[in-house]
C-alpha cells in the first residue's frame, strides 16, 4: 500500500469512527492493497459488532 492509499483507508475509517494515524495503517497494512485492507478492516468491525449485539442481547 502506498502512503496515498493509506490516507485513503485513514478518511474511509474516520467516516465510521474507526480512527487511525498513517504508521499504524502501515505497520498493519502495508503488504496489502487498499481495498484488500478496507475489506479485512470491515470484515473485523463487522465481527465486533456482532460479538457486542450477542453479549447486548444476553439479557
Amino acid at each position: 500500500m502506498t502512503v496515498t492509499e493509506g490516507n485513503t483507508f485513514i478518511e474511509t475509517m474516520e467516516e465510521i469512527g474507526d480512527l487511525w494515524s498513517i504508521d499504524q495503517v502501515m505497520d498493519v497494512y502495508a503488504d496489502y492493497t487498499l481495498q484488500d485492507a478496507l475489506g479485512d478492516r470491515m470484515e473485523s468491525i463487522s465481527r465486533f459488532t456482532d460479538m457486542i449485539g450477542t453479549i447486548l442481547n444476553r439479557r
